[in-house]
């Protein structure tokens, strides 16, 4: 499957092999960047594709807020009128609503869902969904796990770039601009350069400051592994990307792909290799695939395409460059170069050449275009990079300048020919027939009497039509003459029966048009305004200790413990208890096949509220601790209330992407005493599968060799305006990048608590035990009335080092 991000890239390709074609349109979907198609041009893209014999799948993959619903809904009766062949989604609400709208259309659950292993993709199953989009962080090994356990269809990228964090667990954008990744407007905060602070101290990691940027994924090595387990998809990354892009990289894994379909083993050719790094390429690596390498996924040098590795620089010339080469890299007039000296966010030299003159084995000598260059700015052993290749553009360009079928579909003919009787022709393809009859009886021949040879070349001119003669049988008697002209207007009329059949096929009916209203009045209920309760997340036994501790009012109806150490969870639910004050433990964000351990782990501390942040969890509870009550955190992404219906668990954290506004909408359909709002927390950005510590901190590729320096040290990650971005790890290895700033919703508790929002939580970082009571004490102050909202946020301004904002609910 291949992306499309606009008109080009799909004739790419559709030209060059694609079974389907990936494409959004101008409304929700999470490549808000790209071109993308207008609804008004959804019928003309799957006549387009189908007509080519392409699957069309609709991007439909962002969270839904809850005033977008009715929106929502027009969006799916025009998708189901045009006969698109699924739909993507990632918001678990919106899936229910297609499903009970449009049962016949099939949904494909997103990477943005976070589908790490078999219980969640078990429960998103329930919800009508039939194939997910696996994450990219998962080896060949945790995909066969997931293969064995769950009879869905799977899907798996296999190239393109690597988000450094978990796809729909990434709040970076939301965090820092207000430009939310759930939302299709990732601001690629990734790619940016951050200084590492170990203890405080900037650690010189030479030329490496692009600390978050991964290579791009490259598995063409890996798709006979991939067939073996039986994925439904391979999938292509790249609808921001060109046109040469995804024709080059549509080949290349078309080929793999036949090759290990017939039992052979792809080798990719040098060529083939040199058109994928050109198109685009931050070099390349297997991603997770082929397991956990913390110093290969990240090269830290540079974070955006390079092109081809042509050489370095040997001497720079008064008016030329002296250039070693290296393997088979080739020069032209025209090329595109970039010289890199290891600092990309400089203003790096580059240009397009204009001579190239041989200068012995492995040497060249180049003139750029006057200007566009300042030689004397050009290290020697500075690494040359051709950026652009005008000559595999055009190349490229020609592979879909001519329109053509490259998938055909299989078409069985029978032909009945008996003299003094109609003919008779019935044309099968995999869907269904049509029988076509001439209008007269055929006449004796007198010299060519209908022959198969001669039925095969009239009926075989199939070219403008996605089709292919397979099988051919003929019923004769009498030796009658068939005219050519008539087999071809027959076959013409049986074609066009078949297209017609096939596009009414995909139209897919709507079974209730007023679904949303439905769902929203089995939710309805009138708010009530409960008494207030605290809630308070801790990571350390010392910050637990303080919060049992802490004298108020308003005693804390809750501690919740979110320890990187969960073996520590058995001793603080023994503090919690001897002090009499109810417990919740978390688990991990994410859950891989053979993590469920962790998930019993954390049982057998007999908490008494479990905060859940993944399906897998959800599922795993319900089966083993149906009394024990389920709070859902944020990663859960609830942002409408269809998607707090689906859940269904005893209290849920609405989703980090709202502002207040869309928070009020949701409210207004859920019972808000279900809610509970985080009010103070150092927003959660990256959480990622690459550990940090390992690739800076040792030469190890996973835990096993890394000597976890994330035990013995503290790291930040200072960002180009001089925040210090706290760097956590879990116990699955994984890291979590914190906001250097607190957000709080202080001055929003009062209208929370007018809509009868009733719970309340304020999260711990890195506070020591001395901070904890005065931050409560503000928290506790508000909630009761006791203090203005607006005096306490400056007051917490003052507590905090490094500022607090209001963060995301105040953003419109």
């Amino acid at each position: 499957m291949s992306p499309a991000g606009d008109w080009d890239a799909m004739r790419a390709a559709v030209a060059n092999g694609a079974n389907a074609v990936y494409f959004g349109l101008d409304n929700f979907n999470a490549r808000h960047r790209a071109t993308n198609f207008a609804l008004e041009q959804l019928d003309s893209v799957m006549k387009y594709l189908h007509d080519h014999n392409v699957k069309g799948f609709l991007t439909f993959n962002t969270l839904i807020f809850s005033d977008e619903l009715p929106s929502a809904v027009d969006y799916i009766k025009q998708i189901a009128s045009a006969g698109v062949d699924a739909v993507i989604v990632q918001d678990l609400g919106l899936a229910r609503l297609i499903h009970e709208m449009v049962p016949t259309l099939p949904i494909h659950g997103s990477t943005q869902m976070t589908l790490t292993e078999p219980r969640g993709i078990d429960f998103v199953k329930q919800l009508g969904v039939q194939r997910i989009v696996l994450a990219r962080e998962l080896s060949i090994e945790d995909i066969r796990r997931i293969a064995g356990a769950t009879t869905m269809d799977l899907e798996v990228f296999v190239h393109g770039a690597l988000c450094v964090a978990y796809s729909g667990q990434c709040l970076t954008s939301e965090s820092l601009g207000g430009r939310s990744a759930n939302r299709g407007q990732c601001a690629q905060a990734c790619r940016l350069p951050y200084d590492l602070l170990v203890d405080g101290q900037i650690k010189d990691l030479g030329e490496k400051a692009y600390l978050l940027s991964p290579q791009d994924l490259a598995a063409y090595e890996l798709v006979g592994e991939l067939t073996d387990l039986g994925i439904a998809c391979l999938k292509i990354e790249g609808r921001l990307k060109s046109a040469h892009y995804v024709a080059a990289t549509t080949q290349t894994y078309r080929q793999a792909i036949d090759q290990a379909a017939q039992g052979q083993r792809f080798q990719i050719q040098p060529q083939q290799r040199t058109d994928l790094e050109q198109t685009f390429s931050r070099g390349f690596t297997h991603g997770f695939l082929s397991g956990v390498n913390h110093q290969q996924l990240v090269s830290a040098r540079f974070p955006k395409s390079r092109g081809v590795r042509v050489g370095t620089i040997k001497q720079v010339l008064p008016k030329s460059l002296l250039v070693a080469t290296q393997g088979n890299a080739s020069l032209r007039p025209g090329d595109g170069l970039v010289f890199d000296e290891g600092h990309p966010e400089q203003d790096e030299q580059g240009g397009r050449i204009f001579v190239v003159n041989r200068r012995g084995n492995n040497l060249i000598e180049i003139e750029l275009g006057r200007g566009d260059v300042n030689l004397s700015a050009i290290a020697v052993s500075a690494i040359v990079w051709k950026t652009d290749d005008p000559a595999l553009r055009k190349r490229l360009e020609h592979s879909y300048s001519r329109e053509g079928v490259a998938n055909r579909i299989p078409l069985d003919v029978h032909v009945r020919a008996i003299t003094a009787q109609p003919l008779s022709i019935a044309f099968t393809d995999e869907i269904g027939s049509e029988s076509i009859v001439s209008d007269q009886p055929l006449d004796a021949a007198q010299k060519f009497p209908v022959s198969e040879a001669l039925l095969r070349e009239q009926l075989g001119r199939l070219g403008d039509t996605p089709y292919e003669l397979r099988k051919l049988t003929l019923e004769t008697s009498g030796s009658p003459m068939v005219p050519k002209s008539l087999l071809n207007d027959l076959r013409r009329q049986a074609v066009a029966k078949l297209l017609q059949s096939r596009a009414q096929g995909l139209v897919r009916s709507i079974q209730s048009e007023n679904v949303l209203d439905h769902l929203r009045a089995a939710l309805s209920v009138a708010p009530a305004k409960p008494d207030p309760s605290l809630y308070v997340l801790v990571r350390s036994p010392r910050q637990l200790q303080a919060v049992l501790e802490w004298n108020s009012p308003l005693r804390p109806s809750m501690v919740y413990c979110d320890f990187e150490d969960i073996r520590l969870y058995k001793e603080a639910v023994a503090m919690a208890q001897a002090s009499s004050m109810p417990i919740g433990l978390a688990t991990l964000r994410v859950i891989k096949p053979h993590e469920e351990g962790l998930l019993k782990q954390i049982l057998d501390c007999n908490p008494d509220a479990l905060l859940v942040r993944n399906l897998a969890a959800v599922g795993f509870y319900r089966q083993h601790s149906p009394h024990i009550p389920q709070i859902g955190d944020y990663s859960l992404n609830i942002a409408n209330e269809l998607t707090a219906q689906v859940l269904g668990l005893a209290r849920m954290v609405p989703s980090y992407d709202l502002n207040w506004r869309q928070l009020k909408a949701m409210l207004a359909h859920f019972d808000p005493s279900r809610f509970e709002c985080v009010i103070h927390q150092h927003m959660p950005m990256f959480h990622m599968e690459h550990c940090v510590f390992a690739h800076t901190l040792s030469y190890g590729k996973d835990y096993r060799d890394c000597g976890r320096p994330c035990e013995t040290h503290r790291v930040d990650l200072r960002d180009r305006v001089g925040q210090p971005h706290p760097l956590i790890p879990d116990v699955g290895c994984r890291n979590t990048v914190f906001n250097a700033q607190a957000q709080s919703g202080a001055e929003f508790i009062p209208k929370m608590r007018d809509l009868g929002i009733a719970h309340f939580r304020v999260e711990l970082l890195r506070e020591s035990a001395n901070d904890v009571a005065p931050l409560l004490d503000r928290y506790a102050d508000i909630i009761a009335g006791r203090t203005n909202p607006q005096v306490a946020m400056r007051s917490l301004r003052v507590l905090n080092q490094l500022g607090v904002t209001s963060g995301t609910l105040e953003r419109e």
